[in-house]
């Protein structure tokens, strides 16, 4: 199943380096070892979106810097597609944009303003101020951040079930 989910994400992309973004998937998706799991019908996978997110900036950067938020956010949907995850362009962007972020929280009142800025360059992932909020509470029930408050905070790594 692991090697399927690489795969289909390599397939997705396109990069010069590829070589070195198949390192990277291979590092961030993996089999998740979980102790007590004896059901052979479902396999959990790991992904560590924070290592993920970390070094996803080079190969985003791979085509110009002027296009880095395209390439990054087309990326992240790529390899969310790949996991099963139901990502727009929107919320894609938004995550490529809170890489830089770290361990660090940040207020959505903030977010949406610096957003804001970003949108007159990058029309295609302009969201409304509600579909703003929908689309965080949509991340966080997938578990891509933690949002508590109005602070959002990205989550370094989560497992992802499967039943086969």
């Amino acid at each position: 199943m692991i090697e399927e989910l690489h795969a289909q994400i390599l397939e997705a992309v396109d990069f010069t380096a590829i070589d070195k973004f198949q390192n990277l998937i291979e590092k961030t998706i993996t089999r998740a070892v979980i102790s007590g799991e004896d059901n052979p019908d479902i396999t959990s996978v790991s992904f560590k979106f924070g290592d993920f997110l970390a070094g996803i900036t080079p190969f985003a950067n791979s085509k110009g810097k002027e296009n880095a938020y395209d390439v990054g956010s087309q990326t992240i949907l790529a390899v969310t597609n790949a996991l099963q995850f139901e990502l727009d362009e929107g919320e894609a962007f938004l995550l490529f944009h809170l890489r830089s972020l770290g361990k660090f929280r940040k207020k959505e009142a903030e977010l949406l303003k610096e957003l804001k800025g970003l949108w007159g360059q990058w029309p295609d992932y302009q969201m409304e101020e509600r579909e703003f909020s929908r689309a965080l509470k949509g991340l966080m029930r997938d578990k891509f951040i933690q949002y508590r408050k109005g602070s959002i905070h990205l989550n370094p790594s989560f497992v992802i079930r499967y039943r086969s």
